[in-house]
């Protein structure tokens, strides 16, 4: 894990009930006699969970690599892989990227990411922790004269690492290394299966090798969620969760998480809604009030969901998500999600 300060720290057994982070430092150098233990990551999930990318669609590899190596995308981001790689770090692109590239027509959104200059972002993961990532990341970009300049920001709270566009308007890349659970901090790992339980829904949980330009789905639940492999036409899409989470602030972010693919997938053909749904019903109703003690709270998924739903749901999708229970439908009431008309959405949609 890293402190923000002093750099990354060693976490060893017995770590998980103390208080707060140790203060022993992660130097490999400090502990000459010091043994990892554990399988490495691909030994960790079932073989049969690891594809290489071609095999499950022609084409894919091309689409991974332009928005790693081609054109249009950002000249670190090719360098800073296989340097991490090269200095024995696994690393994988996870999240929307793997997601909307596989599962392709299914949602429409492959079309997008490869068009016009790539994905907007690229979310990352890897064995790397946060002060080794943020270390090699300053130095890739010193060597490039085009990225020198490009702004860092690093989140204690998060672990995340974000390399910024250069106005400063977007992200062009977000790093945080494999989540491990059970901790009283953050911490991150080299478990991939933890972090799969970690994301929010099963079909964010694809990962993808560019090093080896392989599809890992650890759990074993996202390709067939996204419906890869199916007969039907079109393949039916799953929204589910790899694990139900028990506090209140998780639970509230997952909820409005969900919410925001249940409008982006709402045209989606067979799209399967079931175990979202009885996981949503049985949230305790009074969610939203179990939120109050903590403001900031409050102001993040207001953030979070005016960037997920810019202006509002129409009123026919703030309708339809009222019915996953009253938890979700208390959440809309307290954050005062506004609606959109549904005539003047499809006016925008026509270009009128």
């Amino acid at each position: 894990m890293d402190d923000g300060d002093s750099g990354d720290r060693l976490l060893l057994d017995g770590d998980e009930r103390a208080g707060g982070p140790p203060a022993r430092s992660a130097d490999p150098d400090r502990h000459p006699a010091l043994e990892r233990t554990g399988p490495p990551p691909y030994r960790q999930i079932d073989a049969r969970n690891v594809h290489h990318a071609d095999a499950l669609a022609p084409g894919l590899v091309a689409a991974f690599e332009g928005l790693l190596y081609g054109p249009d995308a950002p000249g670190f981001l090719g360098a800073l892989v296989d340097r991490l790689d090269a200095d024995g770090h696994g690393v994988w692109l996870v999240g929307g990227v793997p997601r909307d590239l596989v599962a392709g027509a299914a949602t429409g959104a492959a079309r997008d990411l490869t068009a016009g200059g790539g994905a907007h972002d690229l979310d990352t993961t890897g064995t790397a922790p946060a002060g080794v990532f943020r270390t090699v990341a300053d130095e890739v970009l010193a060597l490039d004269g085009r990225s020198a300049e490009l702004p860092r920001r690093f989140s204690p709270r998060s672990l995340v690492c974000s390399v910024l566009a250069v106005r400063r308007d977007r992200r062009a890349l977000d790093y945080r290394g494999l989540g491990l659970t059970g901790m009283p901090y953050p911490a991150t790992g080299t478990d991939l299966l933890q972090d799969a339980r970690q994301r929010d829904l099963t079909v964010n949980t694809l990962l993808y090798d560019p090093v080896r330009r392989l599809v890992l789905d650890p759990l074993g639940w996202a390709l067939a969620d996204l419906g890869h492999g199916s007969e039907a036409a079109p393949p039916p899409l799953r929204i589910a969760l790899p694990e139900s989470p028990t506090r209140p602030d998780l639970c509230a972010e997952l909820l409005l998480r969900a919410a925001k693919f249940l409008i982006r997938w709402e045209a989606q053909p067979g799209l399967d809604t079931a175990a979202l749904r009885s996981w949503a019903a049985g949230l305790p109703a009074d969610l939203a009030a179990r939120l109050d003690g903590a403001p900031e709270g409050w102001s993040r998924l207001a953030e979070l969901w005016e960037a997920w739903v810019p202006g509002g749901p129409t009123a026919t999708q703030a309708k339809s998500l009222r019915e996953y229970g009253p938890a979700l439908s208390g959440l809309l009431d307290r954050l005062g999600v506004r609606e959109r008309s549904d005539a003047r959405d499809r006016s925008d949609e026509e270009g009128v």
